[in-house]
């Protein structure tokens, strides 16, 4: 997890990370070939749930199982059978601040769902934190982190083969209430979140300065951003 501060540009709508050369995604045979017998795992908010969706969108051959739960942000889970592809969401745990209904009966921390994982060769984490602590003194964001961190730290030792990469936080909109839930709030987040995952063999999306780069002012940013987010990960992975 090496990156510089910015850690990329955008050229003719195509993300450039400063650090490293992206591999070439751009056909439907070499993300498949990519994703081929992989396990992927991830953990975090909407924003990380918009990969599931646009993989859906993108890759005709991946497809969604019904996992029988309630609500918006019940878990997701997407499956290609011939190429041995697997791919779930789900949400973190408290805080998850929404005026969404969502079900708490399979809540729980992200520490504890890596600390579930067997690893190994073929198993992708990606976990991301940040949007719903906003809300939140810095210390318990802090916490969190730490935790997670311990338990990738664990993870690899056990199955040293794993590969995890953290998704960092995006800018969001303007005229939101600032005062609790602005970018302000979240560029300290931000950098800590670089400074604690530092020096772990692990990758690191950097979603800040991509959705800077692109003026995407949304939570959720548009597809184009989104994929060039998706972009790095296959690259990370393969």
């Amino acid at each position: 997890m090496e990156s510089t501060l910015p850690s990329g540009y955008v050229l003719k709508n195509a993300w450039h990370p400063e650090f490293c050369a992206l591999s070439d995604f751009s056909t439907l045979d070499k993300i498949q070939a990519c994703l081929k017998r992989k396990i992927i795992y991830l953990m975090g908010d909407s924003t990380l749930r918009q990969w599931i969706d646009f993989l859906s969108e993108k890759v005709k051959t991946l497809k969604f199982i019904d996992c029988h739960g309630s609500g918006k942000f019940k878990r997701q889970l997407l499956l290609d059978p011939e190429r041995n592809t697997f791919v779930q969401w789900k949400k973190h745990g408290h805080p998850f601040m929404t005026v969404e209904f969502y079900s708490v009966k399979d809540h729980d921390y992200i520490p504890r769902e890596i600390d579930r994982l067997a690893g190994g060769e073929g198993t992708v984490v990606v976990a991301t934190l940040g949007q719903h602590f906003r809300h939140f003194p810095m210390n318990i964001f802090v916490r969190r982190m730490l935790n997670v961190r311990e338990a990738i730290q664990r993870l690899h030792l056990r199955s040293p083969g794993t590969k995890v990469i953290i998704k960092g936080e995006n800018i969001r909109e303007t005229y939101i209430d600032q005062e609790r839930v602005g970018n302000v709030q979240a560029y300290p987040q931000y950098l800590l979140t670089r400074d604690i995952f530092h020096g772990l063999n692990i990758g690191f999306i950097d979603a800040w300065d991509m959705t800077t780069a692109y003026d995407a002012r949304e939570l959720h940013p548009p597809n184009h951003v989104i994929w060039n987010q998706i972009i790095m990960f296959l690259t990370y992975i393969c």
